[in-house]
């Protein structure tokens, strides 16, 4: 499952994915904004390291969820294929969003995160319309020749998919059938897709009431809690420094802060429940590892990730 990291320039989107990923992209950055960058980050679990602990196993397989850097979002680059191409093929969107003061770093007006995401959701949007406008026009002449259910369908589809981004909604908001989204789905609409919203805040003696606060102090409480959105904070600059650091000396330094954890520890976890993903475990002197599969998973599903002759050994 691949989440895509899109932001604002300048908002530190592609050192998050470097921390998230510890990809060395430092060369390449520069050279090409728009080519895109993949990295696999583990999702951390407690649950599976305190069975490490007990079984003290040759292999640690943790759950990892994949992020792709996209460069900087904006109108322009939505007109590009190469660009909107990179989006489509992920499963969920990170919304990196400046929350920081940093008069080294230009910013357009002042610090507004919720300004930033209904731009960039509204660009998002645009993109899908023109899609669909181009779509429906296609369908129109195709009726016209023969009209089929799947056609007419497809058509009635589309247009309430158009009427409800005309009330500038994100097509994640939009109510479907499981019919519905299997329609949809070989359009990979941008503002289908869930999203993460995620805050990158400045450093403070602070941090972990700010981080805790970030989402009510920038009033974005509303749209995280809408349809398939949700919303983290981060702290870019501190986590950069604990990306560089030993595991003890880690927690004596979040310690400092207040923090039991890193906030790319929860950004991590929050994209894996977006994403719809539960991990469940398997345990041995071989190996103890986290195992993925969709929430609401059966059984017999379940097993079928371990092997697919597995599933014959549970009802359904």
């Amino acid at each position: 499952m691949k989440t895509g990291i899109i932001g604002l320039p300048q908002v530190g989107k592609t050192s998050l994915f470097r921390i998230l990923t510890k990809a060395h992209l430092s060369g390449q950055v520069h050279s090409n904004p728009r080519e895109a960058h993949i990295g696999v980050a583990k999702v951390p679990d407690e649950r599976l390291d305190r069975l490490a602990a007990l079984y003290n196993p040759k292999k640690l397989t943790h759950a990892s969820v994949e992020y792709v850097d996209v460069g900087a979002i904006g109108q322009e680059a939505l007109k590009e294929s190469a660009y909107v191409g990179h989006l489509r093929n992920v499963d969920a969107l990170a919304h990196v969003v400046r929350a920081f003061d940093d008069p080294s770093i230009p910013h357009v007006g002042p610090v507004d995160p919720l300004r930033d995401i209904k731009n960039v959701d509204f660009d998002l949007m645009v993109s899908d319309l023109g899609q669909i406008e181009k779509r429906l026009e296609r369908l129109e002449k195709d009726l016209k020749k023969m009209r089929t259910p799947e056609l007419e369908k497809e058509f009635d589809l589309l247009k309430r998919a158009n009427v409800h981004l005309g009330t500038e909604r994100p097509l994640r908001e939009m109510e479907m059938t499981p019919e519905d989204k299997k329609r949809l789905r070989g359009f990979m609409f941008l503002s289908e897709k869930p999203i993460l919203y995620v805050l990158n805040v400045g450093e403070s003696t602070e941090l972990g009431n700010d981080l805790e606060n970030a989402i009510t102090k920038y009033n974005l409480t509303e749209v995280a809690s809408r349809p398939n959105a949700s919303a983290s904070a981060i702290c870019g600059k501190v986590e950069a420094e604990l990306a560089e650091m030993s595991d003890a000396d880690a927690a004596e330094f979040l310690g400092s802060y207040g923090l039991r954890e890193s906030g790319l520890v929860r950004l991590i976890r929050t994209t894996y429940s977006l994403l719809g993903l539960i991990s469940f475990f398997t345990a041995g002197e071989d190996e103890c590892r986290a195992w993925t599969i969709p929430v609401r998973t059966r059984p017999g599903e379940a097993a079928r990730a371990l092997h697919p002759t597995l599933r014959n050994n549970f009802s359904r």
